[in-house]
């Protein structure tokens, strides 16, 4: 059956092609006007009745195991979260708690955002519970808290080394506080967290985060940071897929493997192919910029107390080191997936290109190496960039310095300010480049709302309306093709998504409103009105 879509205004999904009145789809993808119908079945009008209607979105890096998790945990972010006694509230009042069973868990914190600008502590989480077990995750998903009943559980005590690129906090006494700094830290309490939840209830939590997706017109998504213990994520999903999840989910596996190429076991090419599939093996070249972990050529700024107290300044820490870089690209290439790295600093950024200057793409299609956050890609690093003779993808997410603007105010000088995020420049340098999320890695309540994206994109403003980097500012047509068109270059696809175009899968959405009209400070405001899937309705908005 075929269906002509006509009365709207279209967006392609590429920046450089006009907008459009009208399109075809038949069983699942768009057509042309002039082919052939493949059934006798008569044609069937929709009027759109003026709609925008453009390619539904693909977050090309997010966390979509983090994001079904949090969907049953505490959103600890502004404004509902600015104190330590809300926080305190906001994880009493989660399921968990209430029925005082398994752990008690929350998302987004950022002590910039807290009053007093305090971290939180074991102590602090005890006041929740000392029965169960809490752990709550950093906004950048890189640190973490754990109260005394998480600690235990994990058989951490104040005699505990720290993990070999992480630290656990103390206090000024040498005891254990419950802070856990970087993903090392991290793992050792989530392992103890892992073993209390089934296959079954991984599962229910990856179907819950389809209504989330739907609504806000996202197809495709990634997990970033996923590994196969206890249960293997690429079995939760498919297994969610199969019982109606409709998304298609790319996985990155985080490489555990060291030095040793063969440090993790190999991929079949079942695992590598479908809707559903390892795409690749994600590796952390620093931190974060708000954390002030992330590898920098100067130092992070000091607060006004630091400065007084005598504290020297850092430039964060490079945690990949080349050998381990050059044994997950073997693995990669062995096993025909891509390497993903994350690279914040501009320091690290300037080690991964010097390891990237004999390499050759391995991959035909997609790009073999994709650069996540690029917080910095500075003038003489995209010069670099333009020389190798692998042509990497870039994710990027200005929804960071958007909602996180007290930490890039506080820690980066002016001028860094106005250099981070450089989406103009990228834009301009790498074809494979795109717009994501990382939720729920940042401290805004919604950050998979696209459209918080495409305005701090377009606009350069954070969320108190103040400009950074105004010059690196894109127009809404590039904003919306690096959530589309450009976006569906990065990762790979089960055919052709993010173009309204002959031959590609009918994935489309509705807006509220036409986002070329609207005043761009409104931008963020836009919502998606109907999704559709394969050309099949999916999801309406109610009101």
């Amino acid at each position: 059956m075929r269906t002509h879509y006509t009365n709207a205004v279209v967006f392609s999904g590429n920046a450089d092609a006009p907008l459009f009145t009208d399109f075809y789809v038949e069983d699942g993808r768009f057509v042309a006007a002039d082919e052939p119908m493949r059934s006798c079945e008569p044609l069937i009008t929709v009027d759109l009745k003026g709609a925008f209607v453009m390619p539904a979105f693909i977050d090309a890096h997010t966390h979509a195991s983090l994001v079904a998790s949090s969907l049953s945990g505490a959103f600890l972010t502004p404004p509902a979260v600015r104190t330590i006694d809300e926080l305190v509230e906001a994880l009493r009042a989660t399921k968990a708690a209430q029925t005082g069973e398994g752990w008690i868990e929350g998302a987004g914190y950022d002590e910039s955002l807290l009053e007093g600008n305090v971290t939180p502590t074991r102590w602090d989480l005890d006041r929740v519970s000392t029965e169960q077990p809490v752990l709550i995750r950093r906004s950048d998903c890189h640190s973490a808290v754990a109260n005394s009943k998480a600690l235990e559980l994990a058989g951490l005590t104040d005699a505990s080394p720290d993990p070999e690129g992480g630290a656990l906090g103390r206090d000024a006494d040498g005891r254990l506080d419950g802070r856990l700094i970087e993903t090392p830290a991290v793992r050792l309490v989530e392992r103890a967290a892992g073993g209390t939840v089934t296959e079954e209830d991984l599962i229910a939590r990856a179907l819950s985060a389809g209504n989330h997706y739907l609504e806000r017109g996202i197809l495709n998504v990634t997990d970033m940071m996923t590994v196969r213990r206890p249960y293997d994520p690429l079995k939760i999903w498919r297994e969610a897929c199969r019982r109606g999840l409709p998304l298609d989910v790319d996985l990155y596996l985080t490489w555990l493997g060291g030095e040793d190429p063969y440090g993790m076991p190999d991929l079949d090419e079942s695992e590598t192919t479908g809707p559903v599939r390892y795409a690749g093996v994600k590796l952390f070249a620093d931190g974060s910029i708000s954390g002030r972990t992330a590898a920098m050529r100067e130092p992070f700024r000091l607060t006004d107390e630091e400065t007084a107290a005598g504290v020297a300044p850092k430039n964060g820490e490079l945690l990949l080191t080349e050998p381990v870089f050059r044994a997950a690209l073997a693995y990669a290439k062995r096993n025909g997936i891509q390497v993903s790295v994350h690279v914040m600093g501009d320091a690290a950024m300037d080690a991964i290109l010097n390891w990237l200057r004999d390499e050759d793409d391995w991959l035909e299609g997609i790009p073999s190496l994709r650069i996540e956050h690029a917080t910095f890609f500075r003038p003489d690093q995209l010069e670099k960039l333009a020389k190798l003779s692998i042509r990497p993808a870039v994710t990027t997410q200005v929804v960071f310095p958007f909602a996180e603007y007290p930490s890039y105010r506080a820690f980066l000088s002016e001028a860094d300010r106005n250099a981070c995020y450089p989406v103009r420049s990228i834009a301009k340098a790498v074809d494979a480049f795109a717009l994501s999320s990382d939720a729920p890695a940042t401290t805004w309540s919604d950050p998979d709302q696209v459209f918080v994206s495409v305005q701090a994109a377009v606009t350069r403003r954070d969320a108190t309306n103040t400009v950074f980097g105004g010059h690196e500012a894109v127009d809404v047509a590039t904003a919306l093709s690096l959530y589309t068109g450009r976006a569906a270059l990065v990762l790979p696809t089960e055919g052709t998504v993010g173009i309204i175009e002959p031959g590609a899968r009918a994935h489309f959405v509705v807006l509220t409103a036409n986002p070329f009209k609207v005043h761009t400070a409104k931008l963020g405001e836009i919502r998606v009105a109907a999704l559709y899937r394969d050309g099949i309705e999916r999801w309406k908005r109610e009101d």
